[in-house]
């Protein structure tokens, strides 16, 4: 699963679930196999909303990106053609 770069200065300090999709271009299922995978779970705004903070965002995207570039990594180490 390859995730978008994300400069996190200009992130917000909340994103909705739906939000945090959009962000990482990934539907719903698979942003929560992904959290169930890294035990990254949503948290409930003061106004009642489920999404993640800043932090948590954060360190979600950093385990995706670099998951994702370690499988091309290794992908073009088993190709001889590569």
């Amino acid at each position: 699963m390859s995730v978008p770069y994300i400069n996190y200065k200009q992130l917000e300090e909340f994103y909705t679930i739906k939000g945090t999709c959009e962000l990482f271009e990934m539907s719903k299922s698979e942003l929560k196999a992904a959290c169930e995978k890294y035990n990254v779970q949503p948290r409930q705004n003061e106004i009642g909303a489920y999404g993640f903070v800043k932090y948590d965002i954060c360190r979600l995207h950093n385990l995706l990106y670099h998951e994702g570039r370690n499988q091309t990594a290794n992908a073009w180490e088993d190709d001889p053609w590569a």
